[in-house]
């Protein structure tokens, strides 16, 4: 797993916050798989989709190690020619080769499965999104969602 190239943006002047950028250079990721995941110039990101009343504790947006690999995501999400959950897993492995810790990849990856964009891609190449907000499996219980949360954020049972 690497990296090639750097991250080489402009910002975009919007009404707002002004958060968007637009990438002036191609930037890749290969994942363990050997899949390039690539943002060209022209692509437009505006960072890690932290909610903003957690950048205290986990940072902004542009700050932290995850930020090249925020970049990657940010781009696939957009692009959506691979299943959401490809793209969950390229974020968490990017992060970790970029010096994400374990426990700290493994909280951003959560988030982005459990509240990011869903999606997956038919047979016919056709893109079906899905909300979080989508209703939980019939067979899905409280106690087996409560014992998978208290494993991932690392709370007593």
């Amino acid at each position: 797993m690497n990296f090639e190239g750097e991250v080489r943006t402009e910002w975009l002047r919007e009404p707002g916050d002004d958060r968007t950028m637009r990438l002036l250079a191609e930037f890749v990721f290969v994942d363990s798989t050997g899949h390039r995941w690539t943002a060209v110039p022209g692509d437009k990101v505006d960072g890690a989709s932290i909610p903003r009343m957690l950048w205290s504790v986990e940072g902004s947006p542009f700050i932290g190690d995850y930020r090249r690999a925020s970049v990657l995501h940010d781009v696939a999400c957009q692009r959506r020619d691979r299943p959401s959950k490809d793209v969950h897993r390229m974020f968490y492995e990017a992060m970790r080769a970029d010096g994400v810790d374990e426990s700290t990849a493994l909280k951003f990856y959560t988030a982005v499965r459990l509240f990011g964009p869903s999606w997956t891609i038919g047979a016919d190449g056709r893109v079906r999104a899905f909300s979080a907000g989508a209703a939980p499996l019939p067979h899905l219980r409280f106690e087996d969602v409560e014992q998978a949360l208290d494993v991932v954020l690392q709370e007593p049972g």
